[in-house]
Formats: C-alpha cells, sequence, structure tokens
C-alpha cells in the first residue's frame, strides 16, 4: 500500500484529497458511517425491496418481480461509497451473488450506446460464474454468445487488433475465455471506430427483446447453480456510474424504453443524477421503479464530528489544520462530502501543503464559490434570489445538478459558498 493513513507527506496529502483518488482497498482506514444522521432510512427501504429480512439478515424469499431500483442523489454525496459497501453486504451466501459494475472504470463513457448494456451485463454475469468456483451450464449463454463471436468479421478483428483467437470449439460449447479476454477489453473494442461493436450493437439493436429472453434464461441457469451449490440465494446487479454516460443515451434506457428494463428478470440498483431522478419520476412507467435519494447531510453540531472524519482519516490534522479551520470549513461544505474535499485541496494547494489557516480556509472557499458562480445564468440569479427553488422546472434541476443548490431530506437549501456571493450582488 503506498499510502499510512492519516498521511503527514504534503504531497500525499495533496493525492488523496483529489476527487478522482479512489478509496478502495483503504476502506478500513478512511470509510465513516454517515447514516447515522440521514434522516431517511434509505437502506432498510433498499432491503424490503430486495426482500431481505433485518431480523434474520437473510434473503428470505426471492423477489416474486425483479425490482429496479433507482438510487439518487447529489454528486459527491456518497452515492458510490454507500452503493459498494452495499454490495459487499448483499454478496453473501444467504443473500444474494450481488455483480457490482463500475459504468466509469469499465466503458468508454463518451462512446457508450444503449445495446452496451446487455453486453456489460452478459460479461459482468460471466466474470461472476469464472470467480464463482462451481461449473455452471447455460445453453443460452453459449446461444448468445455462438451467435456474436463466430461471425467472421468479429473474429477477424478479434485476431488482428486485439489478438484475442476464438476457437472453434465454441461451435460445441461456448468459448468463455474467449469472451472474458472481449470483456477485458470492453473500453476499446466498444468504440464508435470498432467494427465488432458495430455488429453486435446491431445484432441487438435489431431485436432486443431476442436477446433480453435469452439473458433471462440463463440468469436463471446461474442462479439455480448458485443455489445448488449453496453460494447465494439470487442474483443481484449494481450498476454504479450509469449518470455519468450522455444524456441521450441515459434518456433513452431510462425515459425511452424502460420497458427493456422491466423484461430484464434479475434485481438492478441504478445510480443516476438528482435531476434525471425528477425526469424518470414524470415519466408514465414511473411507478415501475423504486426510488430512493441519498439526501445531503445537514451541518449541525453533532455531523460537523463526523464529517470532519472524513479528511482527519486522509490526512494528519495536526500536520494540516490551525485550530478551528476544518470545523470552518465543513460549514462551507454544505455537509456534501465531494465538496468538503474539494475545499481541502484547494487549501492544501494555495498554502503548498503547509498548515492551513483560516485566511486560506477563507480564500479556497471564495474561488470554489465563484466556480460555481460563474456558470450561472441571469434565470439562475433570479431563482437563487428570489428562493424559488422548491420546483422540478429544468432550471431548477440544473442546480440541483450543479451543486448549486442542496437537497436535504425534506428541504433545499443553497450551497454556502454561493449564499455569500448572492448577498454581495
Amino acid at each position: 500500500m503506498k499510502y499510512a493513513f492519516p498521511v503527514k507527506n504534503k504531497f500525499y496529502a495533496r493525492e488523496v484529497t483529489e476527487l478522482d483518488f479512489d478509496p478502495q482497498g483503504y476502506d478500513k482506514e478512511l470509510y465513516v458511517e454517515l447514516n447515522t444522521l440521514r434522516a431517511d432510512d434509505y437502506l432498510g427501504k433498499i432491503k424490503y425491496n430486495l426482500n431481505i429480512d433485518v431480523q434474520n439478515d437473510e434473503l428470505s424469499t426471492s423477489t416474486e418481480t425483479y425490482n429496479k431500483i433507482i438510487f439518487s442523489g447529489h454528486r459527491g454525496c456518497g452515492k458510490t461509497t454507500e452503493l459498494r459497501k452495499f454490495h459487499e453486504y448483499a454478496d453473501n451466501s444467504k443473500r444474494y451473488s450481488s455483480i457490482f459494475i463500475e459504468f466509469e472504470k469499465e466503458t468508454n463513457i463518451a462512446d457508450f450506446q444503449p445495446e452496451d448494456l446487455y453486453v456489460l451485463l452478459i460479461s459482468s454475469l460471466i466474470k461472476k460464474i469464472k470467480g464463482s468456483g462451481i461449473d455452471v451450464k447455460s445453453s443460452y449463454l453459449e446461444k448468445i454468445l455462438q451467435e456474436w463471436m463466430t461471425n467472421e468479421e468479429i473474429v477477424k478483428e478479434l485476431k488482428d487488433t486485439y489478438d484475442i483467437t476464438v476457437g472453434s470449439e465454441a461451435g460445441g460449447g461456448t468459448n468463455f475465455f474467449g469472451f472474458l479476454k472481449l470483456s477485458a477489453n470492453f473500453k476499446s473494442i466498444f468504440s464508435k471506430s470498432s467494427e465488432i461493436a458495430k455488429i453486435i450493437r446491431r445484432k441487438i439493436k435489431k431485436n432486443p427483446m431476442n436477446l433480453i429472453d435469452k439473458f433471462n434464461e440463463a440468469v436463471s441457469d446461474v442462479r439455480n447453480a448458485l443455489k445448488k451449490n449453496n453460494k447465494s440465494r439470487d442474483i443481484l446487479f449494481v450498476l454504479d456510474g450509469t449518470e455519468k454516460m450522455p444524456y441521450e443515451i441515459y434518456d433513452k434506457i431510462f425515459i425511452k424504453e424502460p420497458h427493456l428494463l422491466r423484461a430484464i428478470n434479475a434485481n438492478m440498483i441504478f445510480s443516476v443524477p438528482i435531476n434525471s431522478y425528477f425526469d424518470i419520476c414524470r415519466t408514465p412507467i414511473a411507478d415501475f421503479f423504486h426510488t430512493e435519494i441519498l439526501p445531503m447531510i445537514p451541518v449541525t453540531s453533532n455531523s460537523s464530528e463526523l464529517l470532519q472524519k472524513i479528511v482527519s482519516n486522509r490526512i494528519d490534522y495536526e500536520t494540516f489544520f490551525e485550530t478551528g479551520v476544518l470545523t470552518y470549513l465543513v460549514g462551507k461544505s454544505g455537509g456534501c462530502p465531494r465538496q468538503l474535499l474539494r475545499l481541502v485541496n484547494l487549501a492544501l494547494t494555495f498554502s503548498a501543503g503547509e498548515k492551513i489557516t483560516i485566511d486560506v480556509g477563507e480564500k479556497a472557499c471564495l474561488k470554489a464559490g465563484r466556480e460555481l458562480y460563474d456558470l450561472l445564468d441571469s434565470e439562475h440569479l433570479h431563482i437563487l434570489q428570489s428562493q424559488k427553488f422548491d420546483s422540478a422546472d429544468g432550471k431548477v434541476l440544473d442546480l440541483l445538478f450543479r451543486l448549486v443548490v442542496f437537497k436535504y431530506n425534506g428541504n433545499r437549501k443553497v450551497n454556502p459558498l454561493i449564499k455569500d456571493l448572492l448577498k454581495s450582488k
């Protein structure tokens, strides 16, 4: 491990407070339990919708319908952290075989197309089979892969471009090894310029229900094999980062064609941005989704201490903060973990890694506030100054998405970084 937390090295301090720092692998040192501060028991409701009995912490009986759960919240409110924790909890022989899919890591988000979702689900299912240590046979999974992997153009491009050989034995049984190698190159293979991607997408688009029917049978085969071997009682897909795909792709999957998601016979959890959550809720088929919002955490004397731990677990408090500075930054964060880390990172940059004074903290907050403020137009400013941001109008949703307005449990408030700038106008 590169880091020993909390770090004291001033360069490491900057690295571990960057917004793209991945804390995975450091969970024990860095994770802070914040759910006690959230008024809404979203975890209890998710467990209930997945038939997990909280009394014995087990999946009592499989769900009669396969639930699709929309998990929403502001950028940086902790969705990824909480989804990953829930996945680790759910992935248990007495509960689910949980399959965690990280869109940003596993796909080229900019090139992602609606049809790629099915390829991603299939490849993730195959990885889970391989990792389970049991022999799973599914003629339906074989049929899907044979249709794709025996296409002459696909076979040629795999060999010539990616040095992946799909053997002739795929005709009598699925060449999972070849498909796993394809999955490992998902980002480059499923790009706009790839012939493989074009062919597979075209096949799926022509008759998506045909693929979904086969996939459902394959999931059933895997589910039964896992149950028989006491590996799990059902299958759950947890998809994180779906909010980062292009809006037109997201719009097609979740708003224009949600019946295709509904047709998949597996429980699934999707993360979505807060503005899109309201878009989904406005659709005629909205009742088909179960929706949960992870609310922002109000900053109080009780919550401030836990919010400070998000930072002090990463960087040494005595080394980097004068008394009172971190409390000040927590207040200006509005209870948003992402914004708090951004402010600390800015302050470290201004202080060149030396101890942060209150003046430096104020300078960091002013810069972060200006960055948000400078992107607002006259309509945004009118809404903020008149405090008419309790609707689901497009401009209001834009303010929620940009972290200009925060949604707490039951009410909305202007980001503290913006509030002072509004007063000065």
